[in-house]
């Protein structure tokens, strides 16, 4: 059945719906790594719930489903960093066409 393949995230209240062959492409990081037995994941709900900034996210979950990572920009360069180093992945995978400005504001803040 496909609802078996597929995995509701609930990301600072956004629910996000995604194939979990999708969250495997990209391996060794927390959304490869899902599994019923952790503490976010919600059995009446039948979803994993992270309070985590959800604009980021859809960046995030889009990153998995075309391997582009693209650079919000109504979010500083900080928090970018610490939600990507929270899921596991690498700021250095950030597309070209957003590279430029996602630096800039790095390191502008910093």
């Amino acid at each position: 059945m496909d609802s078996e393949n597929r995995v509701v995230l609930n990301v600072g209240g956004i629910r996000h719906e995604t194939y979990k062959a999708t969250l495997k492409k990209i391996p060794a990081t927390r959304l490869s790594r899902l599994t019923e037995a952790l503490g976010n994941y919600d059995p009446v709900l039948n979803e994993y719930f992270f309070d985590r900034h959800p604009g980021v996210f859809a960046q995030v979950l889009n990153y998995y489903r075309t391997g582009k990572l693209h650079y919000p920009t109504d979010v500083c360069g900080p928090l970018f960093e610490e939600e990507l180093s929270f899921w596991g992945l690498d700021s250095n995978q950030v597309e070209p066409c957003c590279w430029m400005t996602y630096t800039q504001v790095s390191v502008r803040i910093n």
